[in-house]
């Protein structure tokens, strides 16, 4: 039986669009509707101000080679409040339920209770991420506080990692309870074609690399580990989500796919069949929903234990994760052991399916969440 409690879902965009957040506002939307009888999106928050922020930050990184974190300023802060504000007159909720939203909730006056989540903070992308290097003095201390505001605004926090949890309950000191709870795949189980997966030295050993920032995620390992893996196997890698600077006859590019399209999930469904392992070692990551997606059909994911991809990989569970500091060699031993033993590939195997079934998916991760609003007491 549903709840009874009124739910304003709160995103700066719009959550019934399935490529909002990569699909994770969608999954989230989808998951509270299952154990709430109102769960009304507040999102998008469609501001011609807003956006002109975002131009002043390409401005500022032309001419000064700084950037202007627009997306945490307080000038959002206040103009997203004073459009939330109107909106959640609308109805009378109980609860706020808001995702990955750094600054809107940030200035927001208000009596209902917030559950904010998120897959990490400010504090810990500046100077990780790309996007958040180089960026004015003036402005880290802005994102900061406003940072600090939302967190101890909410009276729950929901992280998808230890990493994420760790850091905000050390940092920014929140005022609610902090959790941890872990993200799901992106795709409903019965579009999922599962088999067991077996691996033999003697055949096609096939790697998956999918993402669309080949540099970030580790594409100069993947290519050396690969060139290192042909010299012993017959190893075909296949690239997907981007153009990589780097071409060979054994490996193929698919440059885009679009899980929301009938056809290209039928593309990524085969290539999910196909593949022995998920090679994704970034060098930056907050959690990596490709890890659960992969753990869904049984492939196990090689990785690098950086950020918060811990939270979705677990160690000798449903892949392997080695240290920042590891060269190709060490991914290219891993690799041989697991071919080399195909037993202990099939227990990684099995053990990966397992924990998408138990934990790594938005089933689990809904009512979870859906249980930290309705045992909320004040």
């Amino acid at each position: 039986m549903k709840s009874k409690l009124k739910i304003a879902f709160l995103t700066s965009t719009d959550p019934n669009d399935r490529k909002s957040w990569s699909g994770i506002h969608y999954k989230m939307l989808e998951g509270l509707k299952n154990h709430f009888e109102i769960v009304d999106a507040i999102g998008p928050i469609n501001n011609v101000f807003i956006k002109a922020l975002g131009i002043i930050n390409r401005i500022t990184l032309f001419i000064f080679s700084k950037r202007y974190n627009h997306r945490h300023s307080f000038f959002k802060s206040f103009l997203s409040a004073k459009i939330i504000k109107h909106r959640l007159k609308k109805q009378n909720y109980d609860f706020i339920f808001a995702p990955s939203v750094p600054a809107e909730i940030a200035l927001l006056k208000t009596d209902i209770p917030i559950l904010y989540t998120s897959d990490s903070s400010f504090g810990q992308l500046n100077n990780y991420y790309e996007g958040f290097t180089k960026l004015f003095d003036f402005s880290i201390k802005e994102s900061n506080i406003n940072q600090k505001k939302t967190i101890q605004k909410a009276a729950i926090l929901s992280y998808s990692s230890h990493w994420a949890a760790n850091y905000v309950n050390e940092f920014y000191k929140p005022q609610g309870k902090v959790f941890v709870n872990a993200y799901g795949a992106n795709i409903n189980e019965e579009n999922i074609n599962y088999k067991p997966k077996t691996i033999d030295k003697n055949k096609e050993i096939k790697l998956l690399f999918i993402g669309v920032e080949w540099e970030r995620k580790g594409g100069k390992i993947i290519f050396e580990t690969f060139l290192e893996l042909l010299k012993n196997y017959n190893v075909k890698l296949t690239v997907c989500g981007c153009i990589p600077p780097v071409k060979h006859q054994s490996m193929t590019v698919i440059p885009f796919l679009n899980k929301n399209d009938k056809n290209d999930f039928k593309k990524f469904n085969s290539l999910m069949e196909e593949s022995h392992f998920l090679f994704v070692p970034s060098k930056a990551e907050c959690y990596g929903i490709v890890f659960c997606e992969a753990s869904a059909y049984g492939v196990p994911s090689i990785s690098r234990n950086t950020g918060g991809i811990s939270g979705a990989v677990q160690n000798n569970i449903n892949g392997i994760l080695l240290e920042p500091k590891e060269t190709f060699q060490a991914y290219v031993e891993v690799f041989h052991n697991l071919i080399e033993n195909p037993l202990n590939y099939e227990k990684l195997s099995q053990s990966s399916r397992d924990l998408y079934l138990n934990k790594l998916n938005w089933k689990v991760w809904s009512k979870e969440i859906s249980n930290l609003i309705i045992n909320y007491k004040k």
